[in-house]
């Protein structure tokens, strides 16, 4: 007889177990995982790293994911332009894409939030 996760062992009388899974997934224990993989406080701060972040203009026009990511953006316009055209707010929906800044305007400012340009 094995006491899994509390109570009493009918064997030896011995009332010390404690409750493994209350333990191991707890408010507490899940919080410390997450804050040990850097995930607390819970952000969308994953979204803007170079390997998440995908921007159009970060390859080639040819690029399958560059043409999807057009096209989302097409879809996208072309949806919430026919439900504004139908009376609703359609502008709610609008969702952007973001574009990889050009070499040209990344050269114009030399040291941020300083005189120096």
């Amino acid at each position: 007889w094995v006491v899994c996760f509390w109570g009493t062992d009918p064997e030896t009388g011995v009332d010390c177990y404690v409750d493994a899974f209350a333990e191991s997934f707890s408010k507490e224990s899940s919080i410390a995982a997450w804050e040990a993989v850097g995930a607390v406080p819970p952000t969308c701060a994953c979204l803007n790293d170079k390997q998440v972040l995908w921007e159009l203009g970060d390859a080639s026009q040819d690029d399958v994911t560059q043409i999807a990511m057009m096209e989302m953006q097409m879809a996208n316009t072309m949806a919430c332009d026919l439900l504004t055209a139908r009376g609703f707010q359609g502008n709610l929906l609008k969702a952007e894409i973001r574009r990889k800044k050009s070499k040209k305007a990344q050269e114009l400012v030399t040291v941020p939030n300083s005189k120096e340009r």
